[in-house]
């Protein structure tokens, strides 16, 4: 049986990019697989958590990749780490009343670098990520903390898009006017953008479609902190691999890291060209076009659609762009 873990690092003193203080850093984690193997570091989503594989009694958002053959665990070790500002057990506004005001993605980064750190790890074989874990992973790759051998990025662009900003702007606003309604309203909204219209045509009847909207606000409503949603919109947001940069390009460049890019037809807030550029800056790329009608939500659905192609790029060894 392979090794389970899931526990929490206390990390000490933290000072983010605006200046303020986590007295005491807290990363929950879960590890799973074999130590001596390929150490993959995953990266979670927006309101995802770090139970990549989870337990038979709670399964993680990923464990039919691990468990179907993609990743199996006896082939690798898998660390995920939930991010600071999410409330499932890492800092955040709701196990910390002190906790900043301002959080960005490059302090959530920070704080992963940390805890990689203090698991011992200075190598990663495989770092990967999915939307807001893929915007992670860019971050990752720019400082430079490890060294990386295989990166993927599914379903994430340079930048968060006017779009995307756009619809986490409204969110906001439901949240501010509405509380607890408002954050139903605030998920049924976001849901939209994750899954495209030909998905709710080929699922729903009309009249299905409001009870479904309804039934994801209130189940997201009665499961996520308020305050930690209105944390993690903000670190969307903040997301800019260029921002204050003008080096990304050579940096990219330069590193032997080979990563492939993964993008899925109708997605709405990240487009697949978009996704793609971003493996432009790097020497070893390929990219890889889901034509599923699913959206954004590709990345934790229909895995036969786009994981063996996930499967063959880490088993390739010898590589051209």
């Amino acid at each position: 049986m392979s090794n389970y873990t899931v526990d929490t690092l206390h990390l000490g003193t933290f000072t983010t990019e605006s200046g303020e203080t986590i007295q005491d850093l807290q990363l929950r984690y879960e590890y799973v697989g074999y130590k001596g193997q390929p150490l993959v570091l995953v990266c979670h989503a927006l309101t995802g958590n770090h139970l990549t594989y989870g337990t038979d009694e709670q399964p993680g958002w990923w464990r039919e990749i691990i468990d179907g053959g993609y990743m199996p665990f006896h082939d690798y070790q898998f660390l995920t780490f939930n991010v600071i500002g999410s409330p499932f057990g890492s800092s955040s506004r709701a196990n910390d009343s002190k906790f900043p005001e301002h959080l960005t993605m490059r302090d959530i980064v920070r704080a992963i670098e940390l805890g990689v750190k203090a698991l011992g790890y200075t190598e990663i074989d495989i770092l990967i990520g999915a939307s807001l874990g893929g915007m992670q992973v860019m971050e990752l790759l720019y400082n430079r903390q490890f060294h990386v051998k295989k990166a993927v990025i599914l379903a994430a662009t340079a930048k968060t898009s006017s779009y995307s900003r756009a619809f986490n702007e409204i969110a906001r606003q439901a949240i501010h006017l509405g509380g607890t309604e408002g954050l139903s309203i605030a998920r049924q909204l976001g849901f939209l953008t994750y899954r495209s219209s030909k998905s709710y045509e080929s699922r729903f009847t009309p009249d299905e479609v409001v009870a479904y909207q309804k039934y994801q606000g209130d189940k997201f409503k009665s499961s996520f902190d308020l305050e930690s949603y209105l944390t993690l919109l903000d670190v969307l947001d903040s997301h800019d691999i260029y921002r204050g940069r003008d080096d990304v390009s050579a940096v990219f460049r330069m590193l032997d890291t080979k990563v492939l890019t993964i993008g899925f037809v109708d997605d709405l807030l990240y487009p697949d060209d978009q996704v793609e550029a971003v493996g432009q800056h790097f020497r070893y790329h390929r990219h890889f076009f889901v034509p599923d009608n699913v959206g954004h939500d590709g990345f934790l659905l229909n895995f036969n659609d786009w994981a063996p192609y996930l499967y063959h790029f880490l088993k390739v060894s010898r590589f051209r762009r």
